[in-house]
């Protein structure tokens, strides 16, 4: 179906002036930090694997093949490191496999700001369509105007019934615009920090 593969992609290679290269995103903010380094990284993208459909992982490599948020960075001293992000600890390698390049899918997507993040989204656009089926697509669209039960004990005639029921169908589709809205407002990628840094012993 020729979804993108890779999300984001920073390079930095300390032995050459903290050259950094970046992918579909951009680095301020470069600092070395002791044996570490932490810089600012402003995504144009977020990984994204819903929690719920863990379960297809067993046949299908489907985090990793469409979720390449990948960090390489080389020259750092032999040892292993932490990748932070916001603060929060989201994986752990060795410098080798740092400057061979890592995929941060996974852990970004299991604590810190990507993670809180991409769980907003998720919340704001499930949401948004859980009030268009329920109150617009089946609470209105799908009802047919015709006579109420008699158990009701309401009075109303065919063509009233349509009037309401075209009523609520205006006042529920205006509600719309402010969940698009919250949804766009969720969709606003912030910057992060991300800190690697030596793993305490």
């Amino acid at each position: 179906m020729h979804f993108p593969t890779r999300v984001s992609t920073v390079e930095i290679d300390l032995a050459a002036s903290d050259r950094v290269k970046t992918v579909n995103c951009q680095v301020t903010g470069l600092v070395r930090a002791g044996d570490g380094i932490h810089f600012q990284r402003q995504d144009a993208a977020l990984p994204f694997f819903p929690e719920e459909a863990k379960a297809i992982l067993k046949w299908a490599p489907i985090l990793e093949e469409f979720n390449a948020y990948t960090l390489k960075v080389s020259g750092l001293k032999p040892g292993q490191y932490e990748v932070r992000l916001g603060g929060k600890k989201v994986a752990e390698y060795s410098a080798e496999e740092l400057a061979k390049e890592v995929n941060l899918g996974e852990g970004a997507l299991r604590a810190g700001p990507v993670a809180e993040q991409v769980k907003a989204i998720k919340a704001a656009i499930e949401a948004k369509n859980k009030f268009h089926h329920d109150r617009i697509f089946r609470g209105v669209v799908l009802a047919q105007a015709g006579p109420l039960p008699d158990w009701l004990d309401i009075k109303l005639t065919a063509k009233e019934i349509e009037a309401k029921r075209q009523a609520a169908f205006t006042e529920r589709m205006a509600r719309m615009p402010e969940l698009d809205a919250a949804v766009r407002k969720a969709l606003e990628i912030k910057p992060h920090t991300v800190e690697i840094q030596p793993t305490e012993k």
